[in-house]
């Protein structure tokens, strides 16, 4: 693991996950990038329309950002490599061209903010991230605190998974962090089990043979329930997902599953793409 990008928006949530993204590029060795966006609105006041130029936000975001950087590096062991950036755009499309810039390992975003206003925001910019980034985004819930990722717990649907499965990765991230790799298939226990899992459970275990995981079919009633439960009683470290490309129909059920857990997990959980 090389680099890690942590968007900052000087909330204490994303100070909370910054610290944790700090946390693991310390024992990862790996350098860290704090990354904040911002916008050039003109506020209205009182007494009409108040204006701050581009090169005040600028100076303001920069010198916000190294109070950041001094104080996570205050908090770890040993120095790290931190690099601060600020520049006036809206955040997708910001930290889209960061991450085709320093193609990082992973980017690290969290959920929740101090009030409602905030989680939404927040919320909405992790979950645009997650289904718009072509890189991992690993979200961080509230209170999470880092620890060294010996156990991963891969969600797989049994769903097309030859064209699904993100085998590169899935592998790289398996060996990076030294790690066990499980792979957990949700049965809702409602539902009966569909013939065809059977001949896409023989296509995964052909592709991440290499990796020899464990296989675990879990009969619950809900998806972040079911994952949930296993992780306890496994010690699962962070949960990985694929939040899948599918027709409008099937995307949107693909899309609230992943963010009903992503909002119910008590887990860090990293979003690959397919």
């Amino acid at each position: 693991m090389k680099k890690i990008i942590a968007p900052v928006d000087f909330s204490d949530a994303a100070y909370h996950t910054a610290l944790f993204a700090a946390d693991m590029a310390e024992f990862y060795g790996a350098e860290l990038w704090l990354y904040h966006a911002y916008e050039n609105t003109i506020p209205l006041t009182e007494y009409g329309y108040s204006y701050v130029s581009i090169p005040q936000l600028q100076e303001t975001a920069e010198q916000e950002l190294e109070l950041v950087k001094t104080k996570i590096q205050s908090a770890l062991r040993r120095t790290i490599s931190i690099i601060t950036r600020a520049e006036n755009s809206p955040l997708a499309q910001g930290l889209s061209e960061l991450c085709n810039e320093l193609q990082p390992d992973m980017v690290v975003m969290g959920l929740s903010g101090k009030n409602a206003l905030t989680r939404l925001v927040v919320g909405s910019n992790t979950l645009n991230a997650v289904h718009q980034l072509l890189y991992p985004v690993l979200v961080v819930p509230p209170g999470a605190e880092f620890v060294p990722v010996r156990k991963i717990g891969f969600a797989c649907d049994y769903k097309k998974v030859l064209e699904t499965t993100p085998v590169k990765p899935l592998k790289k991230l398996v060996h990076d962090l030294n790690a066990e790799l499980f792979v957990l298939n949700i049965e809702d226990v409602n539902e009966s089990v569909a013939f065809n899992k059977v001949k896409e459970s023989r296509y995964a275990g052909e592709l991440l043979q290499e990796l020899k995981p464990s296989y675990q079919t879990i009969v619950s009633a809900g998806i972040s329930n079911g994952i949930n439960w296993f992780a306890a009683k496994e010690k699962i470290d962070w949960v990985v997902v694929v939040p899948k490309k599918h027709p409008l129909i099937e995307k949107i059920f693909t899309e609230s599953h992943t963010k009903d857990l992503l909002h119910h997990t008590k887990l860090p959980v990293l979003c690959i793409h397919e």
